[in-house]
């Protein structure tokens, strides 16, 4: 049996689970699996003195998110939590967390606003370049700019503590500030982001399974860094739900997207298959990273999964960047080929999670589109493509591994 919250009704993870053959009830009736937003679970997954709208799970009951998600998809705690992990594993040597992606090297220059202004405007001035702002609990490109000079964060800081003692009752937003990206892959002329897609299980110990599929998200119009282009989103913000909104969008043409085997294909014939293996086993090495780097502030509470949807800059040195991560990524569509991908993508989802206690306790290496790269504090490598960093991007010939699943005899000990 199975609920969800009205934003999910009629969605794809809706429509997977009535495929199933599970039976939808209400939010306060006895279900095994709830589906639902965010907001949902911080009014009723508490883990503060008892709420009281909250109440405790029963054994065979589970959600999907973490009830302190917010450690790495809002973009203010990510920043700490990796800038924390990358301290500890300095003081390591470099052991432990920072034994590969180049101890954290893979997240802009980020500072929280207005608590960290005063540092940020020190490097700002010392590294120049471009900044691009972002709200900390921003969706779609909402309230992003780009500024290329320090006096105006300077403006923007004066302005909003201006706004704060005027308004006492009313918090403005924070905000991030990163070093923008200067030097982004591109394709056509064109800048886009990853968007992959990472399942945990568990944090304790951290289990982690990463889809083959996922796409690459372009913009509309042709990257520039000029001062008069600074402004224009259609250049800067890969985000489909702004790209959208371009006068000069033509849905018939493209849909601005690649899937990532069609990106992975394209720079393998422009850089060769050892440096596109190696980018992308540095993507993989980013997410195991991100996830360890909160593992220890994460509730983890076995009655919680959480899909992640991670975005990943490329640069023309073909070093990934993490931009963000997602709590609850679009699974919403534009065409038949997107909705297809994510429809497979939530039905391997529920398949992994094993509601129907098919898999005995144990957990299978592949499960549909889902590889399992994290599990009892160790990397797991693709057996299928052991000269591969990652799977990400190769063939995902989920229907037939989902049949071998059938197979499988998981009634023996592993």
């Amino acid at each position: 049996k199975f609920g969800v919250t009205a934003t999910w009704r009629n969605s794809i993870p809706y429509y997977v689970m009535k495929g199933r053959g599970w039976k939808e009830v209400e939010a306060n009736e006895d279900w095994d699996f709830f589906y639902a937003d965010v907001g949902w679970i911080h009014e009723n997954i508490t883990y503060a003195q008892p709420a009281a709208t909250g109440f405790r799970l029963q054994d065979q009951q589970r959600v999907n998110h973490y009830p302190n998600h917010v450690e790495l998809t809002r973009k203010d705690l990510m920043a700490k939590n990796l800038k924390r992990a990358a301290k500890q594993a300095q003081k390591d040597g470099g052991g432990a967390l920072g034994e590969v992606c180049d101890t954290f090297d893979f997240q802009p220059i980020t500072f929280t606003l207005p608590a960290e202004g005063a540092m940020m405007l020190r490097a700002f001035k010392e590294k120049g370049g471009v900044w691009i702002m972002k709200p900390v609990s921003g969706r779609q490109g909402k309230g992003i700019f780009l500024v290329n000079k320090p006096s105006q964060i300077d403006t923007w800081l004066k302005e909003r503590a201006a706004v704060k003692d005027q308004e006492e009752t009313t918090k403005p937003t924070s905000y991030v500030a990163q070093k923008y990206i200067h030097n982004p892959y591109l394709v056509g002329g064109k800048k886009f982001d990853l968007r992959i897609y990472a399942l945990v299980l568990s944090y304790a110990p951290l289990k982690v399974y990463l889809y083959r599929e996922g796409f690459a998200r372009f913009t509309n119009a042709t990257f520039s860094l000029d001062k008069e282009d600074l402004s224009n989103a259609y250049i800067h913000l890969t985000n489909h739900a702004v790209q959208k909104k371009d006068v000069d969008y033509d849905a018939s043409k493209s849909d601005l997207k690649w899937s990532i085997q069609s990106l992975k294909t394209f720079l393998m014939s422009m850089h060769g298959a050892e440096a596109t293996n190696i980018a992308f086993g540095r993507i993989q090495n980013i997410i195991t990273q991100s996830l360890r780097a909160v593992q220890n502030v994460l509730i983890n509470d076995r009655h919680c999964v959480e899909l992640y949807g991670y975005d990943i800059m490329i640069d023309q040195d073909l070093k990934p960047w993490l931009i963000e991560v997602n709590a609850s990524p679009a699974l919403s569509s534009d065409n038949e080929r997107d909705y297809e991908m994510k429809f497979n993508l939530v039905e391997d989802f529920f398949t992994c999670l094993d509601m129907e206690k098919n898999f005995s306790g144990q957990t299978p290496k592949r499960v549909g589109g889902f590889d399992l790269i994290y599990d009892k504090d160790a990397v797991v490598r693709n057996s299928e493509c052991p000269s591969l960093q990652s799977g990400l991007g190769i063939a995902n010939n989920r229907v037939k591994s989902l049949k071998r699943l059938k197979k499988m005899n998981f009634s023996k000990p592993p």
